[in-house]
């Protein structure tokens, strides 16, 4: 694949670090075509490639093709050769355009007729819903195509606007209207799945087959139930599939009397069974019309909060797979017997070349497959360590030491093992530590070192224990730590280890992660010279590499949060207390650090100062040494003059600069750098925090701040100090007072706790800063709906900490009733708002308990159930315990309600969304309300909570980076170019489902739309859709956009009945996530109100616009120009309706506003005027047939259309949702200049503010 779009920039600068396109013409990957004849045919079908392709592809194409998706036991074979399915196409000899390669049939072994049955069950028993529920095989959900309706990319080529989904129902559904969101739409109503094509299908109880039958090819026996109630036994053999003669009763392997055979299963249960035969072929249609985004797993694992309740079925394949995992498993999948040794995997991955573009790709491809393998097979890991199915390896120590190994991936607990961090805060800094590790191993990974290494990490939050999985250095169980360890310390500093090997491996990252060189003293007063802190550790593996570990402290310490007083001291000065605007609380553990994204953002900033004051300092300096040049040649010139009067000619020489007359002189390029040398000689960078007097290296001391001694001189150590308070400050008066500008005045509207949180991590600010961030925001609490969601993601957090010390010790049998009695707690002053009954101190309900207790005396059963103190837990308890955390970990005291409870700021629904998702809770899906009480059927399932290194693909991701940098700059074809050329980097590297895919998706769905493509955009949004579901979920807000824009985008294009279908579901899951009070609910409103005005019900229309202007009222006030704008639209909708005179007193009121904002001669004022005339004018007509009613029975023409001259609905939409309108039917040829886009492109990706 080449890459070719980064020289194509015309006059453009050079930019750096872009991917180059190839010389090599072996590196560019050629499509080409072949003919493959499928398994058992002599039919052959066409196939494209690229050479760079896998050979595999081909067996991947012949799987998803319905006469073939059964045969999996063949080779591929190209003139009479066998090929290696993991070669590439350009690496076989003469395998070239126009070529065959033939599916040969082969025998079956028994590895292949179990694989073989294993796709057979799929193919006849198909679970995706089921399997993406629980999120198994990683498989996730997706509804977008349900939404619709109907194929949104159908007769997309179609030019002519029409209203294509004109049979579909887009009727607004009633729970839009309601004050409280049901939970049941969250799962529309799927088609129904096809018939069933077997009663049961499993292993026969006569397995294994015995000696003298193995002896004559018998590999396993099956017992089949077919629909018509008859029951069957099949042997397998390397032949194929026969129905012997065995019953019940009877063992007889012989072939039945009636020959039923064939070389697959299916061949045979076609000639068993009729029906079969029938329900197989619907089966085969129905997978047909099924999108491939649907079924292609996820890189990760990915958990739904809720679930539908299903019929559990009788399956002994399921059975067998899920406890005796050997049998079918991936490993015996790929003829492996043992445990894979997953960091050679991962190191080798990394070690491979990556000199060409392609050697590029196969790396980033290969070290995301592993990574992505190695994190399921960790989450495996790690519920079985937590659900007690992994023995310890040291079972006689506490429960809280215990580690554990399987799989050859090594499994710690969240907890201060053996008094390791009881000098940092013991459990508290254990778990910050952790986080902390896999934050710095994400940033070691994404500067890709070379011959640094560190280890493979999953993080798993389950069941209140914090598992930490990881990959194991060669040779590390074999031997003492302490004998492991050449560099860092494993005592807290009292023994110390430097290396100078080590330490020139590591200065190339230390560099780029601005971590300054220093000198340390252990408890022998020895001196060691460090370029990370001390306490990460430098291990060299039997494999001869070098391997960093314990990262916790990789970023500067949070000064604020260690209660170190800030102070300021410039020139030499007197030191000077400084106090921040935005404080965070002191943490309970001594390794609070700074985010990575906030030391960026810092070093950027210093750089600019420095570049600012290097280049007033030049102009300065400039100017004086042309005023002194100025000056010499005016003398040198007076003394010319009277040399030539004397008669005597003087010839300039050719180096000193000649005057022309009232013109100062130039500087030469070489007085102008020695300018530059004696600023930077006078320490122009150290006065910006450089390490250097001459060049800007801004470096920190991650041990500043530490137990251990400094061995630096007091300049360095006080230098380092006033570097990380500095930064401090940076963070607290110009990044936290930015953010809490924009949530004040909503030019940043986050629409759930979770995009909350990940604006505040995109910005550098910890979370522990949201306490202080909301102070600032209750004064406008009630007209801000920012500080409802900073809220309650502050409250589920707290909540999160209190579930984890509850539910940790509550047995396996109680986990159900455990967890329903919490929820019952927690939401008591959600049920307690409305809800007049008895409410339970402890909240739980009874019943489930009492029924239980009658069971148990009438069974006679006599079990004695462990003690647990999950029962004695009230609400008040509950929510004591929540503010107290909110409290010390925050600094914030949430506000409380007259019974002493916590005064939720969201409804029920959000707030049960928000701590599911944060603990792994799973519940039932159905209507829940104010009066709701959880019981122990509620609880369907706890899941993990997932934390992992991502890897990307780094040129793809540095094309993306360049054509978003285009993009801004209105280059749109060049940027159009890039992104695509970067996706399919992405492609090749991710497969179709990642976050990045996504983001591509959308970028090139507006692009497309800016350049009047409307059916790409459609086309490009789609898949964006169904990939951020994929990778998402369902209700994430990235997924919340995608409908938006494609709803946008699908109306534009004439679709408007499935646009509406996608609003409304955009609406319903910000109703779900927050609730119907949201700022973007009142874009959504205007939209869908367009929208319903295109299909003609008005009715409807003006609903959504007055729901619109209600919102724009509460937030910005009735003379804001968003509400003078909601006006004109709910006037024009009531014109519609001939309520005229209502309509007056809307448009009076946007005249108004308008003619105060812009005064009375702008153009929106005139056409509001005019608008206003209208209406008065079709009033007056109204009331003169009403008066007349008598003698006219005519109603005269009262049609609107006459008064929509200023915009169509199109362009209003694209008003709202911060769009240029697009005209699909002219499409722009060339390409614009850029400054014609800039302020367009800025729009892009944001809903933005009317004004």
């Amino acid at each position: 694949m080449s890459v070719t779009a980064a020289s194509k920039g015309n006059d453009d600068p050079p930019v750096e670090n872009v991917p180059k396109p190839p010389t090599q013409p072996s590196e560019v990957s050629k499509l080409i075509n072949l003919y493959l004849v499928l398994p058992q045919s002599s039919e052959s079908v066409k196939v494209s490639l690229g050479t760079h392709d896998h050979i595999h592809e081909l067996r991947q194409m012949v799987n998803e093709r319905p006469e073939s998706c059964y045969k999996t036991c063949f080779t591929l074979q190209h003139k009479g050769k066998v090929l290696d399915e993991f070669a590439m196409i350009h690496t076989v000899e003469g395998l070239v355009d126009g070529e065959t390669v033939r599916c040969v049939a082969e025998q079956y072994s028994l590895r292949e007729a179990r694989l073989h049955l294993k796709r057979i069950r799929s193919l006849i028993q198909p679970d995706i819903q089921n399997n993406a529920q629980n999120g198994t095989d990683n498989l996730s959900l997706t509804f977008a195509n349900v939404v619709a309706g109907r194929d949104i990319e159908e007769d997309i080529s179609k030019t002519v606007k029409e209203d294509k989904g004109g049979d579909l129902d887009s009727t607004p559904p009633v729970y839009l209207f309601e004050s409280s969101v049901p939970l049941g739409p969250l799962f529309p109503e799927a088609p129904p799945a096809a018939a069933a094509c077997v009663q049961h299908i499993g292993y026969s109880g006569w397995n294994p087959p015995p000696g003298h039958r193995r002896m004559v090819g018998d590999l396993f026996y099956l017992e089949v139930k077919t629909l018509e109630g008859s029951t069957v036994h099949i042997t397998s053999v390397p032949s194929g599939f026969y129905v012997n003669r065995t019953t019940e009763e009877d063992f007889d392997p012989r072939p039945a009397d009636v020959s039923y055979k064939g070389y697959t299963l299916i061949d045979t249960l076609k000639q068993v069974s009729a029906l079969f035969n029938k329900n197989f072929a619907a089966i085969q249609k129905q997978s047909v019309k099924r999108n491939p985004y649907e079924v292609i797993p996820v890189p990760y694992p990915l958990y739904t909060w809720c679930k539908p309740t299903s019929e559990h079925t009788y399956d002994t394949l399921r059975a067998e797979e899920a406890y005796i995992p050997n049998s079918t498993s991936d490993e015996m999948s790929l003829g492996i017997m043992s445990s894979r040794d997953w960091n050679e995997e991962l190191q080798s991955a990394r070690e491979l070349p990556q000199a060409t573009i392609h050697e590029q790709i196969v790396r980033d491809r290969t070290i995301f497959r592993v990574t992505s393998d190695f994190v399921s097979m960790a989450v495996k890991g790690a519920v079985a360590v937590v659900d007690g199915n992994i023995p310890p390896l040291n079972g006689a120590d506490d429960k809280k030491c215990r580690m554990y190994l399987w799989n050859n991936i090594f499994f710690s607990l969240g907890f201060d093992m053996k008094d390791h961090y009881g000098e940092f805060g013991g459990d508290a800094a254990a778990y910050a530590a952790i986080a902390g590790d896999l934050r710095g191993i994400s940033l070691y990974q994404s500067l890709d070192p070379e011959k640094l290494h560190t280890l493979g990490t999953v993080i798993v939050d389950y069941r209140g224990y914090r598992v930490v999985g990881q990959s194991i250095i060669s040779g590390i169980l074999s031997r003492d730590q302490e004998q492991s360890i050449i560099y860092g310390s494993i005592d807290n500093g009292k023994t110390i280890n430097s290396c100078d090997k080590f330490g020139e491996v590591l200065k190339d990252s230390c560099k780029k992660l601005h971590l300054r060189e220093h000198s340390v003293i252990d408890s022998a007063e020895k001196e060691h010279k460090l370029q990370t802190s001390y306490d990460c550790k430098g291990i060299v593996g039997n494999d001869g590499r070098h391997y960093l570990i314990d990262l916790f402290r990789t970023f500067p310490p949070d000064v604020m949060a260690l209660n170190v007083e800030l102070k300021s001291c410039k020139d030499g000065s007197e030191e000077i207390a400084l106090e921040p605007r935005f404080r965070c609380p002191v943490v309970q553990h001594k390794l609070p650090t700074l985010r990575p994204e906030l030391t960026e953002s810092f070093v950027c900033y210093r750089y600019v100062l420095f570049t600012q004051d290097m280049s007033s300092k030049f102009i300065k300096a400039k100017g004086e040494r042309e005023t002194e040049l100025s000056q010499q040649q005016q003398l040198k010139n007076g003394g010319n003059d009277s040399d030539n009067d004397s008669g005597c000619s003087v010839e300039s020489p050719t180096t000193t600069p000649v005057a022309q007359p009232g013109l100062k002189p130039q500087l030469s390029e070489k007085d102008a750098k020695e300018i530059l040398e004696e600023i930077k000689s006078a320490g122009a960078a150290r006065q910006f925090g450089s390490v250097s007097d001459s060049e800007f290296d801004l470096r920190f001391n991650p041990d500043i701040h530490s137990a251990v001694p400094s061995n630096d001189n007091e300049l360095d150590v006080s230098h380092d100090r006033q570097l990380v308070q500095d930064m401090a400050m940076f963070l607290s008066e110009s990044v936290i007072t930015k953010f809490v500008y924009e949530l004040k005045t909503m030019t940043q509207r986050p629409l759930d706790a979770i995009h909350f949180t990940d604006v505040m991590h995109s910005r550098g600010i910890n979370i522990r800063y949201i306490g202080t961030i909301l102070k600032s925001l209750e004064e406008h609490k009630d007209k801000n709906h920012n500080y409802a969601i900073g809220l309650s993601g502050l409250i589920t957090r707290s909540t999160k900490a209190v579930f984890k010390q509850y539910i940790i010790d509550v047995p396996t049998q109680q986990l159900a009733q455990a967890t329903a009695h919490f929820l019952n707690c927690y939401l008591m002053d959600i049920r307690s708002r409305q809800s007049s009954g008895d409410n339970s101190p402890n909240g739980v309900s009874t019943t489930t308990t009492t029924n239980k207790k009658k069971k148990n005396k009438k069974g006679k059963v006599n079990v004695k159930e462990p003690t647990s103190s999950w029962s004695a837990s009230s609400a008040k308890s509950i929510h004591n315990s929540i503010c107290e955390a909110a409290l010390k970990k925050y600094g914030y005291r949430i506000p409380r309600n007259e019974d002493n409870l916590i005064d939720m700021p969201l409804s029920l629904i959000p707030m049960l969304r928000l701590i599911c998702k944060a603990v792994g809770i799973q519940i039932v899906l159905r209507d829940y309300d104010d009066k709701t009480v959880f019981a122990e059927s509620d609880i369907m399932n706890m899941s993990p909570v997932i934390k992992h290194s991502n890897p990307r693909a780094r040129d793809a991701k540095k094309l993306k980076d360049l054509a978003e940098d285009r993009l801004s700059s209105g280059y749109l074809a060049e940027s159009h170019e890039l992104i695509t050329e970067s996706l399919n980097n992405m492609l090749q590297v991710y497969g179709p489902l990642h976050q990045d895919i996504e983001s591509s998706h959308r970028h090139l769905a507006h692009i497309n739309y800016l350049f009047g493509r409307v059916g790409p955009a459609v086309s490009h949004q789609k898949q964006g859709l169904l990939v951020s579901e994929r990778v998402n979920g369902i209700d994430h807000y990235e997924t919340i956009y995608s409908y938006v824009y494609l709803a946008l985008f699908a109306h534009n294009l004439g679709q408007t009945s499935v646009a509406l279908r996608l609003m409304y579901r955009a609406k319903y899951l910000l109703h779900l996530i927050y609730g119907n009070n949201h700022l973007e609910q009142a874009a959504f409103d205007i939209n869908i109100g367009m929208m319903l005005h295109t299909k003609g019900d008005t009715k409807n229309s003006q609903r959504f616009l007055e729901s619109a202007l209600r919102l724009h009222k509460k937030f910005h006030g009735s003379n804001s120009v968003q509400v003078a704008m909601c006006n004109i639209l709910v006037a024009r909708a009531l014109a519609h309706n001939a309520d005229f005179r209502e309509a007056m007193k809307y448009q009076k009121h946007a005249l108004e506003v308008y003619a105060e904002k812009y005064g009375e001669n702008d153009k929106r004022t005139r056409e509001c005027s005019a608008f206003l005339s209208t209406l008065t004018q079709k009033a007056v007509e109204l009331q003169k047939w009403l008066q007349n009613s008598n003698k006219e029975k005519v109603l005269p023409n009262m049609a609107f259309s006459e008064v929509l001259q200023d915009a169509t609905i199109t362009e209003m939409l694209a008003t709202v949702n911060g769009l240029p309108a697009s005209t699909p039917s002219k499409e722009k040829k060339a390409e614009a200049q850029p400054d014609d886009k800039i302020e367009k492109i800025k729009q892009i990706g944001d809903l933005q503010d009317l004004d």
